[in-house]
């Protein structure tokens, strides 16, 4: 994942690259074309290109901020199965979007990004590039199961092969479906749950914070303080001496 700034009109010639990406107009605007294919972006556009789609960009005069995801091993993998609408085109709809800019937030969050949160956004923007397929209008049985497995073992490594794999889906519709019916990523769901663990935590117990951080299934007390912080907005030091005096509703 990179962000790029130009900050003056330019045009690049027609150029390929070796890995599938995806991009997005932060701010700005900005024109690219392919051979049959034209695309003018506003703001929050988002464009699929497959790897060596041969295209140019040109760059207008206020300049643009553009945020880039490269598909790279093993995603290359994952591309190469998907049958692909076209070798290069607009991710219409608001779902890719906000999954680009889901990104673009662990990309700005540096060392407190979740990996598994942009393991399962990547799995779904995977289903978005393919061929369209109709959803289902009701939420499928596994979805139980897949959150019994989530809340067994808080503290797990979640292996999102094996979890799809365990409820007989694809990766992909397992990311997707799920996030559809529980607004929120597989990545987001089990930082959820440990971050609610911590809170309780904090309050119902004069465990360490090195103990809680263990139990809770980070690596160490800063990933756990990071993450905490992203969700509360405070410390969890801070939690707790807010909290103390206050029961926990179940």
């Amino acid at each position: 994942m990179s962000e790029v700034r130009h900050a003056h009109s330019s045009r690049v010639a027609p150029h390929s690259h070796e890995a599938p990406y995806l991009s997005l107009l932060l701010e700005g605007s900005y024109t690219e074309g392919a051979a049959d294919f034209s695309v003018r972006y506003e703001p929050y556009t988002v464009v699929f290109h497959d790897a060596l789609t041969e295209h140019w960009d040109a760059i207008e005069e206020s300049g643009c901020r553009m945020f880039f995801v490269e598909l790279l091993a093993p995603w290359t993998q994952v591309i190469a199965a998907a049958q692909k609408r076209a070798h290069l085109f607009e991710m219409d709809g608001s779902a890719p979007v906000w999954l680009v800019l889901r990104l673009h937030r662990e990309f700005l969050a540096g060392d407190a990004a979740s990996p598994l949160t942009i393991e399962s956004v990547l799995f779904e923007l995977c289903a978005y590039v393919s061929r369209p397929i109709p959803d289902a209008s009701r939420e499928p049985t596994w979805i139980a199961d897949v959150e019994a497995v989530l809340r067994a073992d808080i503290a797990a490594r979640v292996d999102l092969r094996s979890l799809a794999a365990h409820v007989n889906v694809d990766p992909s519709h397992l990311c997707k479906t799920f996030r559809r019916f529980r607004r929120r990523t597989i990545g987001d769901y089990v930082m959820g749950l440990r971050v609610r663990f911590v809170c309780r935590q904090l309050v119902e117990t004069s465990q360490p914070l090195s103990a809680i951080t263990a139990r809770a299934g980070f690596t160490d007390q800063s990933h756990m303080t990071r993450f905490f912080k992203r969700f509360t907005g405070i410390s969890p030091a801070a939690y707790r001496r807010q909290q103390i005096r206050e029961p926990i509703e179940t």
